[in-house]
């Protein structure tokens, strides 16, 4: 009992501290921000396995070996639930998880219907009044918009949107630099890391962790293409095309130029911070992630192999 005891305080703690010891690493340790953006998605994927591991793991505390035991197990586990002890409170996380993982599964699927909902109708929209253009050999769609705007969709049909707008207003390094921002978002595949937190947080409401994630995911991958443009175009004229673009959006789904604070990005540009984590940072930075998740294993391996034994398990 004690490994499960101990796996649940890990993600119970992670769970609430999780945010705060993050955000310290970053600013303390100068991480970058594609580093961040790792350890903000290895984060949530380690939190949902633990929790998962951990089903599994009153599975083998509570049911025994072999299936034959299951009205057993109900039986066991009511009286469990009933308890103040340790077993209660494996127990009543297990269900939570369990409902948890269900809530999960309907909401991906609700989202996914409606994104797939939104993304053919703005297909038809960009078909009907949209024009194929290439821009400083980039493919994009061009609408006939006065506002200066940018996004990009992922999918074949889609790809990078630009406004007529943004074409009169910005000059040839600043459209670089969008079209450079836009075209990281597109191969780092940042709108599933920005789904999949946002998933995450409808999911399971109430997570400190989650809700973190949430917030902190879409503004890095803002950075992490920030930087690429900056490379390839310049941090001068990516900063100014965040100001001449700063009152525009995008449509809810897409990933756009004027994503984020535009103010914290284009500070960033202006007054780069000294980048000093090195490799080492982020290894330890990761083996803290995962921890939750080595202790929710270990657990359930434990319990598979001395199933009986009360001092472990």
């Amino acid at each position: 009992m004690t490994w499960s005891v101990a796996a649940l305080t890990a993600v119970l703690l992670w769970s609430t501290a999780g945010p705060r010891a993050l955000r310290a690493f970053q600013e303390r340790r100068g991480a970058s921000a594609r580093a961040m953006l790792a350890l903000w998605t290895l984060t949530t994927v380690a939190w949902l396995l633990a929790c998962a591991v951990l089903l599994a793991t009153l599975a083998t505390r509570v049911m025994g070996p072999g299936v034959k035991a299951f009205v057993a197990a109900c039986v066991d586990l009511f009286q469990a639930v009933q308890q103040n002890g340790a077993e209660s409170g494996v127990a009543v996380a297990g269900l939570l998880g369990a409902l948890g993982l269900a809530r999960l599964g309907w909401t991906a699927v609700r989202r996914g219907r409606d994104r797939r909902a939104w993304t053919r109708e703005h297909g038809r929209a960009l078909a009907s009044v949209g024009d194929r253009r290439v821009l400083h050999l980039n493919r994009v769609w061009l609408l006939e918009d006065p506002e200066p705007a940018a996004y990009c969709l992922p999918g074949r049909r889609f790809g990078i949107v630009v406004t007529r707008g943004a074409l009169d207003r910005l000059t040839g390094p600043e459209l670089r630099a969008v079209l450079a921002h836009e075209r990281a978002h597109l191969n780092g595949r940042h709108h599933l890391l920005v789904t999949w937190t946002r998933l995450l947080d409808t999911a399971f409401p109430g997570v400190p962790l989650l809700r973190a994630a949430a917030r902190e995911v879409p503004e890095l991958v803002e950075w992490v293409a920030d930087d690429h443009a900056a490379r390839e175009a310049g941090p001068h004229a990516l900063a100014h095309a965040l100001g001449i673009m700063a009152g525009s959006r995008g449509p809810e789904p897409a990933l756009s130029v004027t994503g984020a604070c535009p103010v914290r990005r284009v500070s960033r540009q202006v007054r780069p911070a000294r980048v000093t984590a090195g490799p080492g940072a982020y290894v330890l930075a990761a083996l803290v992630v995962i921890l939750p998740l080595v202790l929710t294993v270990l657990a359930t391996a434990l319990n598979v192999a001395v199933p009986h034994c009360d001092c472990v398990g």
